[in-house]
Parts: C-alpha cells; sequence; structure tokens
C-alpha cells in the first residue's frame, strides 16, 4: 500500500469512527439511558465533517490524476456531483446535521428517534459504494448494511457508555448496555460470515492477499474486543455494584474496547480500498493444502475416519474430564496418547502445495487463447510429449524420465495453478534437477495459460465419446460474434438458453440460438465467429481432424457448458431433438480441480 492509499485510508476510517460514533450516541441516549448528547454529536460532526472533506479530496484527486492542489481542487465539484461516491457522500453529511438539529439539547423523544433514524441512514449508506455495491447482489448489500449498523450501535455506544458510567446508576447502564452489545455482536459476526464467503476468496484468499490479511487482523481484533467484552459483562459489570474501584476498572476496560474497535474500524477501511481476494490470484504461503484426494482410495479413507472418530473420541473424554475431577488427570493422559497416535494418519489429507496452487486461469477458456496455446505446444512441448500429447515426442525415449501423457483422465487432478507453477518453474525430477524446463524465460504469463487451455481442450478432445458427448464438463472455448443486424455478442451473452454453434457458412435455423463459425459476412438473422483460431479451438475441443471440420455442430447448454457434438448434415428437427433430449438431463458437476470459469 503506498502512502497516498494509506492516507486515504486513514481519512476514510476517520469519517467512518466519527459518523458511527454519532449515531451511536443517539442509540445509547434512547435505547440505554441519560446522556448529555452534546458533549458526542458536536465533535463526532465536526470530525465527520472534516475527515469527510478531506476524503472527498483524496479521491477527486485520485480519480483525476491530479498531482497538485490546483487539479484536486478542479475535479472537487464533479467528483461530489457527477459519482455516486461523491453523492453519497453529500447526502450523509446532510443526514447527519440533520440528525444533530433533531436531536439538540432537550428534544423530545421523537424527535430523537427521527434523529437516530436520520444518523443510521448515514451509516448504511456506506453499502452503497464499495465492494457489495460492485457486486450488484442485493443480499451482499443488505448484509453489509446491517453489519455497519450493528457496529455503529456497539463501537459508537462505548463513548457514551464511557461518560455514562460516571452517573449515578453505573451498574444499571452497564447490564443494559451489555444486551445491546450481545445483539450487535451476533448481527455483526453473521454478516461478516456473508461477505466473507462472497469477497475473501476462502482459505487462499484469507492467506495470501491483502484483502485477506486485513480480513485476518480484522477479526483478530473484533476476537480482542469480544473478549474485553465479556470480561466487562460477567466479571466488572457484577461488580460495579458492589465497589466504587470496579467502576473505574470497567472504564478503563472500555477505554482499551474502544481502541481496539478503532483498530477494526482502520482495517475495516483498509480492506475498502484493497481489491477482494475473490478476484485476486493468491500466493499460498504454505508448502502443503488441504486436499480430499486420499478420500477416493478405500482403504485410505477407511484410515482418515479412523482418525476422525479417535479424535471424537478425544472429544468426549475431555468432557469427562471436565465434569469429573477424579479422572481428570488419567482421561486427560488418554486423551493425549489417542491425539498423538491419531493425528499422523490425518496427513493424508494433505498434499504438497506450492505458491501459484489456489490460481485458476484468468482465460476464460477463450477460443482464440486455445488456438495460440496449439502453435506454442507444437513449438515448445510436442518434441517431448508429442503432436497430441500423449507423451511420445520425438525426444521421449532419451529422456531419463518419461514425459507426461496430457491426454490421461487424471490430468483433471491437477487445478490450474498448479498446472501454471510447472510452467512456470519446471517439474523437480527425484533423481535431481529438472524433468521438465520451465518456461518463465521464454513464455509470458499470457502464453503460459494459453497453454493450459489447450492442453485441457486437447485432454477433452481425445477423450470424447463415440456419441459425441464428453466424458467431464468442457466449458464451450468463449468467442465473440456478429449478428446479421448489427449486434455484437459475446458467449456470456446467451446464457440462460442453449446454443448450437456450427463450422461452417450460415445456414437456415428454426426458431434455434445458432452462432455459425465462418469468415463471411452474416445474413439476416444469423450471426458469425470469424477467424481461423475460433474453428481451431471448437475443433481441438472436439477431437476433429481438419477435414472432418465442415459441418460439425456443437450443443451448449444455458450454463455455458459443452454437451454434444453433433454430426454434420443434420437438418433442424434432428438439433431440435437433441436440444429436447438436452432439457431432460442434467451436467455433471465440474472437476473438483480442473478449469472454472462459470
Amino acid at each position: 500500500m503506498s502512502a497516498a492509499d494509506a492516507l486515504l485510508a486513514a481519512v476514510r476510517a476517520v469519517h467512518l469512527a466519527a459518523t458511527m460514533s454519532l449515531a451511536g450516541a443517539l442509540a445509547f441516549r434512547l435505547l440505554i439511558g441519560p446522556l448529555a448528547l452534546a458533549r458526542v454529536l458536536r465533535p463526532s460532526l465536526a470530525v465527520a465533517s472534516i475527515a469527510g472533506a478531506a476524503w472527498l479530496a483524496l479521491q477527486a484527486g485520485a480519480l483525476a490524476g491530479a498531482s497538485d492542489v490546483a487539479g484536486t481542487l478542479a475535479a472537487l465539484v464533479p467528483a461530489t456531483l457527477q459519482t455516486r461516491f461523491g453523492r453519497m457522500l453529500l447526502l450523509r453529511l446532510g443526514l447527519l446535521v440533520a440528525a444533530v438539529l433533531l436531536a439538540g439539547s432537550g428534544a423530545r423523544r421523537l424527535r430523537l428517534l427521527a434523529g437516530l433514524v436520520c444518523a443510521m441512514a448515514a451509516v448504511a449508506l456506506q453499502a452503497t459504494v464499495g465492494h457489495a455495491a460492485a457486486s450488484e447482489d442485493p443480499v451482499l448489500v443488505a448484509s453489509l448494511a446491517l453489519h455497519l449498523l450493528a457496529a455503529a450501535a456497539w463501537l459508537g455506544g462505548l463513548v457514551p457508555l464511557w461518560l455514562a458510567l460516571r452517573g449515578p446508576t453505573p451498574a444499571l447502564v452497564a447490564q443494559r448496555f451489555s444486551w445491546l452489545g450481545i445483539a450487535a455482536v451476533v448481527v455483526i459476526a453473521a454478516t461478516a460470515v456473508e461477505q466473507g464467503a462472497v469477497l475473501a476468496g476462502g482459505a487462499a484468499g484469507l492467506v495470501g492477499t491483502p484483502y485477506g490479511w486485513s480480513a485476518l487482523a480484522k477479526t483478530g481484533l473484533f476476537l480482542a474486543m469480544l473478549g474485553l467484552a465479556a470480561v466487562n459483562r460477567f466479571v466488572l459489570t457484577p461488580a460495579v455494584a458492589q465497589a466504587d474501584s470496579a467502576v473505574r476498572r470497567l472504564r478503563a476496560s472500555i477505554a482499551a474496547e474502544l481502541i481496539l474497535g478503532l483498530c477494526v474500524v482502520a482495517a475495516a477501511a483498509a480492506m475498502t480500498g484493497l481489491p477482494p481476494g475473490a478476484h485476486e490470484q493468491p500466493d499460498w504461503p504454505f508448502s502443503r493444502q488441504p486436499s480430499l484426494v486420499a478420500m477416493q482410495d478405500p482403504d485410505l479413507r477407511r484410515e482418515v475416519v479412523g482418525a476422525l472418530l479417535a479424535l471424537c473420541a478425544v472429544g468426549a473424554i475431555l468432557v469427562l474430564a471436565a465434569c469429573a475431577r477424579r479422572l481428570r488427570w488419567p482421561a486427560l493422559a488418554v486423551a493425549a496418547a489417542i491425539t498423538m497416535a491419531a493425528a499422523p494418519h490425518l496427513d493424508l489429507l494433505l498434499v504438497p502445495a506450492t505458491p501459484t496452487s489456489f490460481y485458476t486461469s484468468p482465460t476464460g477458456f477463450a477460443a482464440v487463447g486455445i488456438a495460440r496455446g496449439a502453435g506454442l505446444f507444437a513449438h515448445h512441448c510436442a518434441a517431448c510429449h508429442g503432436a497430441h500429447g500423449r507423451g511420445d515426442g520425438v525426444l521421449a525415449k532419451g529422456l531419463d524420465i518419461p514425459p507426461a501423457d496430457l491426454t490421461a483422465e487424471h490430468l483433471w487432478d491437477h487445478p490450474d495453478g498448479e498446472m501454471y507453477w510447472w510452467l512456470t518453474h519446471g517439474i523437480e525430477s527425484p533423481r535431481g534437477g529438472l524433468s521438465m524446463p520451465g518456461f518463465a524465460d521464454r513464455l509470458d504469463a499470457d502464453a503460459r495459460w494459453a497453454l493450459i487451455d489447450f492442453v485441457r481442450a486437447n485432454n477433452a478432445g481425445r477423450a470424447i465419446r463415440h456419441d459425441g458427448t464428453w466424458t467431464r464438463p468442457i466449458p464451450a472455448p468463449a468467442l465473440q460474434a456478429v449478428c446479421g443486424d448489427g449486434r455484437n455478442l459475446a458467449s456470456d451473452d446467451l446464457r440462460g438458453q442453449p446454443v448450437v454453434i456450427v463450422i461452417g457458412p450460415p445456414a437456415p435455423t428454426e426458431g434455434v440460438a445458432t452462432i455459425f463459425l465462418d469468415d463471411g459476412k452474416p445474413p439476416a438473422g444469423a450471426c458469425v465467429a470469424a477467424g481461423r483460431e475460433v474453428r481451431d479451438a471448437y475443433a481441438i475441443v472436439a477431437g476433429l481432424e481438419p477435414q472432418a471440420q465442415r459441418g460439425a455442430a456443437f450443443l451448449v447448454d444455458g450454463a455455458g457448458w459443452l454437451r454434444q457434438r453433433l454430426d454434420p448434415g443434420l437438418d433442424g428437427r434432428a438439433i431440435a431433438a437433441a436440444i429436447e433430449r438436452l432439457a431432460t438431463t442434467t451436467a455433471a458437476a465440474p472437476p473438483a480441480a480442473g478449469h472454472h470459469h462459470h
């Protein structure tokens, strides 16, 4: 993160913290007890306004690429009025001002409630910008809004709580706030899980991307806050009614909780400026990774299940140790012995990993990439692996370790990231050195991904059944088409309906979405994807030799999977019948470690 990004994140964090402080103070006044609102509302509004103005200026300068103050000032008005972010910030500041005016000193409960609604709306507006809004997922946006509202009620209420503990009823105030805190924590945790599931990118995204690291830091700080809150609720709050010194300890603990809360807000602000882990290629930091491959072998599966059952028994023994003091130490000794005996067997659930193990192909399985990969394979790989990838190249017999058969079924057990690592750094030989060289010095990243696309497409083409179906789900190579009415279509534009793709010139169709792979101009009512590369890619994935390509057709389902290669010359009725059969069957699940583009 650059200095400019760090400054932007800091200003964003200050603004969000002040906004939450204002909303939390109003929630405290309405739900918990008396509070001198002016002591919190006015400073919070001032800080939110100043930080908001600074945030807007920095963001405007960044959007305009301004290098000086004059450029930033010139970009302010357009950034404020013409961007969603600017309009959101302007509306938020207006809502905060309205909240303070409504909840002025001596305001009645109805006005306080109106002020709280304005303040909470200002907090929830954050969900309309950033990653959740960019996803256009209403569930994710609503989840983030609830997350922010709960955080405002808890974190924003800590300063009022700290102040109110000086009052005449500290025990009552602390007890009431604890229930509000519990409700807020439940909402925060539940919505955080929802957001993490969508944005973090799984375990690899958490440990292998800056966004994930920030999420882990935020989670750790949240758990620390939760620990302090538990001490406050179950230890210090009950003691307040019995000793004045407990109030001082409780206020000190709340101050520490507030500091942790500000750190949580800072981590959240940093995450806002980072691309989500789900959109990044994660760098796996460990030498091993979890895998269920061993569970496919019956003997290994029994070994793993036995170890898991033994650990379940350990859990039962620990419960016994907690309940029966006389048996505690013998039970702990037995539990330790069982754990030491069972744990090594779980090593079967780990396999070697590389930093790129969780990379996924960014190509979209594009037809032009597959065709490019075919040329690269012929130039760089065919001498060892053979023209068709069967491991029978002219140099194969002279190698200590035979080249891999790239048409074998187990190719799909190797994820994209693993294949990318091999193409980049080579494959180490058990005898030392490399059994396959790396190509990082000869091929750029795009070329290596194109090679992977070709290898997978070639494998699919060599494994096609006699009835024209594939042994596993294969995505239809992505293409761009031009239609007779002037429209430009991409493969994704046709999702949700079956599509027929034909190698050859346009021909009449009977109400079926059809794309012809041909270099001619598209006639009315037809769409054409031009380019030799597109035709070659579909021929490769179907295992077609050049003389058998013309007239070959492909049936693609509404999810974008290739379902069947149709024989040349089929009339419209035969194609319609194939589509009807498609509607009565479902594609198999995609391979666990293969190509994922859907």
